[in-house]
């Protein structure tokens, strides 16, 4: 599979993984809030040559906090009409778990595109602590184990790492990053652009999703590249995205960069959900 289609899905995969929540154990200042967010996708721009000419689907991601860590479950589904033939319906489906000290990650997910799946992973990764190298092994494809380097982060690390450096005022972040799919290139090697000054929520759509939405926020320019390859500075990203991230980890909307086309996700609802109490 080449092309546009594996773009598209490795970059679904990732994208919703990136809608993390910051734990308790690692929050500095930032707040955070376990939710359920469904999110409308839509055609963003079109080039001359595209080979999409429009897109329409949804997504629902749950990010719940548990007394261990996180827990999350998403789905998502898109129909992109291209310029000649039929649509094409992708569905993504994906849940995992994520331990607050950072040692272990436990993952599985689906990928389907004309009811044919495309990619299934599923298994753990795990190590010491946070900077520490690690492993990752896999259930499906059976018997495949990746070794992870010492700065490699799970996906809610990953936004604590961008909420941290957006509050420093620092303008990028790097490090690898690991959530499972794609494992023939991965961990990837993330390259992070926070995109000036946080902006203050003034009310607009967003107002009616009341205090959830009512945060500050950064937009975040991300371009995830072959962590495999030789970094000789001369790669191509595997796909770039950008996010507007909300302090307490809240995605108000992302748009997938294809180069010919993009694909825009915006928020249509939210749902705060109950945390647990814990000894």
């Amino acid at each position: 599979m080449t092309g546009f289609r594996q773009y598209f899905i490795y970059a679904a995969v990732v994208a919703v993984l990136f809608f993390a929540i910051r734990p308790e154990v690692h929050a500095a200042s930032a707040t955070h809030a376990s939710h359920r967010a469904f999110y409308e996708i839509s055609i963003g721009h079109i080039d001359q040559g595209s080979p999409i000419l429009d897109a329409r689907g949804r997504m629902v991601t749950e990010w719940r906090r548990a007394c261990e860590g996180w827990t999350t479950s998403q789905r998502l589904a898109v129909s992109m009409a291209p310029g000649e033939g039929e649509p094409i319906d992708s569905e993504v489906t994906l849940s995992s778990f994520e331990n607050a000290d950072g040692t272990e990650y436990v993952f599985d997910s689906e990928t389907r595109i004309g009811g044919e799946t495309v990619e299934l992973v599923r298994g753990r990764a795990a190590r010491e602590a946070p900077g520490k190298i690690g492993m990752a092994t896999y259930e499906e494809p059976a018997g495949l184990s990746l070794d992870l380097p010492a700065d490699t982060v799970f996906p809610v690390e990953h936004t604590l790492v961008l909420l941290d450096a957006a509050e420093r005022g620092d303008r990028r972040a790097f490090n690898h990053y690991f959530d499972g799919s794609q494992p023939e290139i991965s961990p990837l090697a993330s390259n992070a652009m926070i995109l000036g000054k946080p902006r203050d929520s003034t009310g607009g759509q967003f107002a009616q999703f009341g205090d959830l939405t009512a945060r500050r926020w950064w937009p975040i320019r991300l371009a995830m590249f072959n962590g495999r390859a030789s970094r000789g500075g001369e790669e191509q990203p595997e796909f770039e995205m950008t996010q507007n991230l909300q302090d307490n980890g809240i995605v108000r909307s992302f748009e997938f960069d294809y180069g010919d086309f993009s694909l825009i996700a915006s928020m249509v609802e939210l749902e705060e959900l109950d945390t647990p109490r814990c000894d």
